[in-house]
């Protein structure tokens, strides 16, 4: 007897790469989620530096660059830092430092000015995993003296994190629609993520965007598998330097052919392969491969 049940194609919400990269560069709709997270500035208005920003210094191409998911700036010259964090890697304290340093060095002190120019930077990692274990939806962070909480010493610098896996608390009412948008839960009465759950369903909907974050999707799980498989064999064989080293250099060439951007590749590896490789090795990984 022939199956006529269909496969149910899967549904790709916020928090998918190529849906969060759409949704978050929505002017109107990032300018309100920033809002809601900072609403101790008023925002005027924002325009965006760019999608998956790589931020590099070229008189030090040893030092690791970074890529920004979405990196927003203001009128006033403040920047914002959106970065999409699916899976728990234990350095989120670490990444967000790093982060901040390279905004601060690529953006925020132009050659002349004094350090009073520096403008507000905020780094605000979207978290689909409880980072410090205590539930709280949106934790801020600041630096203060050890022994006097009240005692702040003003750098201009905040770290959010949002934890969509977090207990509402306080929060204002933009922030827990934050959350529940990452978790693909219905938004009412407010007009910015009705339209962005709307264009969500659009592009679930609509064949040829559904079919390309699948196969995007699929491609890379699949590469990134073979690549991993291929490396630790090779890894017993060889030592896993030399094995990490092989199955990097699969997954570039299995990335190439499907048609993905250097950027992308470049993305990809950084976040697979930044722990074991600086990015000056990276870049020689994807112009050998």
């Amino acid at each position: 007897m022939k199956n006529t049940h269909k496969k149910k194609k899967p549904w790709f919400g916020f928090t998918e790469d190529v849906i969060f990269g759409e949704i978050m560069s929505d002017k109107s709709f990032c300018k309100h989620v920033l809002q809601g997270l900072v609403p101790e500035i008023e925002i005027r208005d924002i325009h965006y530096l760019q999608k998956q920003r790589k931020i590099a210094d070229p008189k030090h191409s040893k030092q690791k660059a970074v890529i920004l998911d979405i990196l927003v700036e203001d009128v006033d010259g403040n920047l914002y830092d959106f970065e999409m964090q699916r899976a728990d890697k234990k350095d989120l304290g670490w990444r967000m430092r790093y982060y901040a340093s390279k905004m601060d060095q690529r953006y925020t002190l132009k050659k002349g000015s004094t350090y009073r120019n520096l403008k507000c930077c905020y780094v605000i990692f979207l978290c689909m995993f409880d980072p410090q274990g205590r539930h709280k939806i949106k934790s801020s962070y600041h630096l203060y003296e050890d022994s006097d909480k009240t005692d702040r010493l003003n750098d201009g610098l905040t770290k959010i994190i949002i934890n969509a896996k977090g207990i509402p608390n306080d929060e204002n009412q933009i922030t827990l629609n934050l959350v529940k948008l990452m978790n693909d839960e219905p938004v009412q009465d407010d007009q910015y993520f009705e339209e962005a759950q709307a264009k969500i369903k659009e592009f679930n909907e609509d064949p040829e965007w559904s079919d390309y974050i699948m196969d995007y999707e699929e491609k890379i799980l699949e590469r990134e598998q073979d690549a991993r498989e291929e490396g630790l064999i090779k890894g017993r064989e060889e030592g896993k330097e030399e094995g990490l080293k092989r199955g990097v250099k699969i997954l570039v060439s299995s990335l190439k052919r499907v048609g993905n951007t250097k950027q992308e590749i470049m993305h990809l590896l950084e976040q697979n392969y930044g722990s074991d490789f600086t990015d000056e090795q990276l870049e020689n990984f994807l112009k050998e491969s």
